[in-house]
């Protein structure tokens, strides 16, 4: 089994990972094997011999188990076997500060809930206390619900089921119109009915029960094996069972017993197709890890937790879920908390997991959000997600939204209020502030009422900062970094954002390795071009996925692997101190079909306000190829060829870029998308983008182009800048300052000498850049 091993985590999903140094104890064990493989067996132990297991589980029907019990610190090896298959031996400690999360079994978990109704993020207890609280702690709660509740009471309690979807190799356009038709549709009927169940459940006023009774009695009509089956398009299927179980959860006592039938043989349905389709087609987390997938298996969980009396699978639902849910997920992040996919689609996957994170933790005590993962994700987005951000980062959907500006102040507020902590309540006060500004969704017709800051109220009280921030923070599982100069100000603030991902390019990333976003005073400079207009559309499959929409090398108009998890990155090297802040971004196996080695060395000169994007480039053996520096902005840029700069301005904020190369080579300016996004209801955010490709010219085996950016303010005045070709080696001029860069071998000039790339000299301090980062000679 040794020739599986893989670094990427979807290809081989062994866990613990060989010599890992565990941070959630129990740690889950996962391995890659076929259901046919088993039953299998486990054995973890103190030394190689296995002759003293301290963990071993026989006639497993998954190739995953999370033990019950925690283990004592120290170091592990773990092995499985299968019908005729043996895995190899892997090992992994367990150090004395690791957050000790026993998870029991499931059975025990149901005897904590309880056989009453509510019992998902509430008890009858508690709904007893909040409805008497309605004129004291749960009046703000309150205020918000009954208005929007009283207008839901007049609306149509039926919704129709959605017709057959058009095929949509034929035409896209009737196919994606109706795709989201059933499924807004479908998701608005669903959450609104939840707010009624909410509003009953603050007030005890029957009338919204049977509002909420009546509507889900009629999407309970509808035939799971019909239109809405998964297969055919999960969307509505996945709206009935998101807001759906805690609905009827809420109000399961007022339902009639025709209803109450309609519900459960519903849901039963619902829940055997999802999990037929999550656990019989392949393992979620082992051979399984489509985007979609990482919502179905939180509502087929909380489908089990809400009818588990009623429906006779639903224990073995949640047997297989538990090492999933609580160890396993999530599959695109890791314990520092940034989500490959991206923002947007990351606050709505762990949004949907704060669900049955907080059902399990209210309902049973069991306290998921102790895993590491939470706070670090809670930190990705105060370094990445700017609350001024026009533009939100790597993957699908860019828009500023309200709603979605508000989602990721409450998501933000609910990890904080679950682990304790107030580190992030100027952050989210910064989203809200920020929300108010924001246009509305143009095409959705509802936004969901968020039920958590409604039975959880709030608290602003923030914690005082224990440690300076520094200026990069780096998130390396997911390959996200952000230099960040002032994030408390946006007019002093100063922001690159970075990605290169060892997860690929694929679901809703993009070929994008070494790709980078910058803000100066609130204001995007540069930003990925292209819109998300619809998936696989012909736009966003032949701009937004490919590299040249991005601000990336390409390699004589060739991008980089697309749609694969082979097309990697990463971020290493990181360092930083008084003057300087580095990360080396490592794109070489995004590249591997024409070049051996692709790098983008990041350096912010703190002193200057200005980065330093240094190209490490060399080809493959055989294979020829120009390295292009492409740059994308909302801005026209203005380019002066003899003095190889460039520049945009946007309101009050403008970017200057200086290439340090002054030998033979071109800018290249255009307009626009090859082919343009479809025309739709969102396009108001989707402002003419303009393009910069800087190429030097021929076709040289390797390469170092850099290039120095200089963003500025009216709270950010530029640094004044000077570069030429001095002896054969490209200078910069940073007032006193120095840099010496040689595109093709090390730094020779009468002025200086170094073996690497390049040679900085800052505050008196000396710098040398090279292959294997950034290292200060003083």
């Amino acid at each position: 089994m040794h020739e599986s091993r893989h670094p990427h985590s979807h290809i081989d999903p062994r866990q613990p990972r060989n010599q890992a140094a565990i941070r959630t104890n129990p740690p889950v064990f996962a391995w890659k094997a076929q259901l046919e493989q088993g039953p299998f067996r486990l054995q973890v132990a103190r030394d190689d011999s296995f002759a003293q297991p301290v963990v071993e589980a026989e006639n497993l029907r998954d190739p995953v188990f999370l033990p019950t019990e925690a283990l004592p610190p120290g170091d592990y090896v773990w092995r499985w076997q299968g019908q005729g298959v043996e895995g190899e031996t892997f090992s992994f400690t367990v150090p004395a500060d690791t957050v000790e999360l026993p998870v029991p079994p499931v059975g025990e978990w149901l005897e904590r809930i309880g056989p009453g109704h509510p019992r998902l993020y509430l008890s009858g207890e508690r709904q007893a206390h909040i409805r008497a609280s309605l004129a004291g702690e749960y009046a703000a709660s309150w205020a918000e619900v009954k208005p929007v509740a009283e207008q839901l009471l007049l609306e149509s309690r039926e919704i129709e089921e959605p017709p057959y979807l058009p095929d949509r190799q034929l035409d896209y356009n009737a196919y994606i119109k109706a795709f989201g038709k059933a499924m807004w549709d479908s998701r608005a009927f669903v959450a609104n009915s939840q707010t009624l169940a909410l509003a009953y459940v603050l007030s005890g006023d029957r009338r919204y029960a049977r509002a909420a009774c009546e509507r889900m009695a009629s999407i309970c009509r509808w035939n799971p094996d019909g239109s809405t089956h998964l297969a055919h398009n999960d969307e509505p299927h996945m709206s009935v069972i998101w807001h759906g179980p805690t609905t009827c959860d809420w109000i399961f006592d007022e339902f009639t017993e025709a209803e109450r039938e309609l519900v459960l043989n519903q849901y039963r349905r619902r829940g055997q197709i999802t999990f037929e389709h999550m656990h019989d087609r392949g393992c979620y987390g082992v051979t399984r890890f489509d985007s979609h997938a990482g919502r179905e298996i939180v509502f087929l969980a909380m489908t089990a937790l809400a009818f588990h009396e009623h429906i006779p699978e639903a224990a073995t639902w949640l047997e297989w879920l538990r090492p999933v849910l609580c160890g396993i997920w999530p599959v695109w992040a890791g314990d520092d908390g940034a989500w490959a996919e991206g923002p947007s689609y990351g606050l709505a996957y762990v949004e949907i997991m704060t669900m049955f994170a907080t059902a399990l933790k209210h309902g049973a005590g069991i306290d998921l959000f102790q895993r590491p993962f939470w706070r670090g994700h809670a930190r990705w987005r105060q370094a990445c997600f700017p609350s001024y951000a026009e533009w939100i980062g790597f993957g699908d959907h860019t828009e500023r939204w309200a709603s979605t500006w508000i989602a990721n102040a409450e998501l933000v507020e609910r990890i904080g209020a679950e682990t304790g902590t107030g580190e992030f309540a100027d952050y989210v006060r910064q989203m809200r502030t920020e929300a108010a500004a924001c246009p509305p969704r143009e095409d959705v017709g509802f936004i969901p009422m968020n039920p958590m800051p409604i039975l959880f109220p709030r608290s602003d009280a923030a914690t005082p900062a224990t440690a300076p921030v520094p200026t990069l923070r780096v998130f390396p599982t997911a390959g996200w970094g952000a230099f960040r100069t002032n994030p408390a100000e946006a007019a002093q603030d100063i922001a690159m954002i970075v990605r290169s991902s060892p997860f690929g390019s694929i679901s809703h990333a993009h070929a994008n390795q070494n790709d980078f976003i910058l803000h100066a005073g609130g204001t995007v400079l540069a930003m990925p071009s292209g819109y998300y207009d619809g998936y696989a559309s012909p736009h966003h499959a032949n701009w937004v996925w490919h590299t040249k929409s991005h601000n990336c090398l390409t390699l004589s108009d060739a991008g980089q692997i697309m749609r694969s998890p082979l097309s990697t990155g990463a971020l290493e090297a990181v360092f930083e101190d008084d003057r300087l802040a580095y990360v080396r971004g490592t794109a070489d196996a995004a590249y591997a079909d024409r070049a051996d080695r692709c790098r983008r060395h990041f350096l912010y000169l703190k002193d200057h306000r200005c980065f330093l994007l240094v190209d490490e480039f060399a080809a493959k053996p055989g294979i020829v190829s120009t390295p292009q520096w492409n740059l994308h902005s909302w801005a026209r840029f203005t380019v002066d060829e003899d003095a190889r700069s460039f520049s945009c301005a946007r309101l009050d904020a403008r970017l200057d870029g200086f290439v340090l190369f002054h030998r033979v080579g071109f800018f290249t300016l255009a307009e626009g998308w090859e082919p343009p996004p479809r025309q739709s209801v969102r396009a108001s955010q989707w402002h003419p983008q303009y393009h910069l490709r800087f190429s030097p010219s021929g076709l040289p085996n390797r390469l170092s182009l850099g290039v120095l950016l200089r963003p500025s303010a009216p709270a950010l005045p530029p640094c004044p800048v000077r570069t030429d070709l001095v002896d054969g080696v490209e200078v910069a001029e940073l007032g006193a300052d120095r840099i010496y860069l040689s595109g093709y071998h090390g730094v020779n000039c009468a002025a200086m000498k170094g073996d690497g790339l390049a040679v900085l000299l800052l505050g008196g301090a000396r710098y040398d850049l090279t292959p294997e980062g950034v290292a200060c000679r003083n």
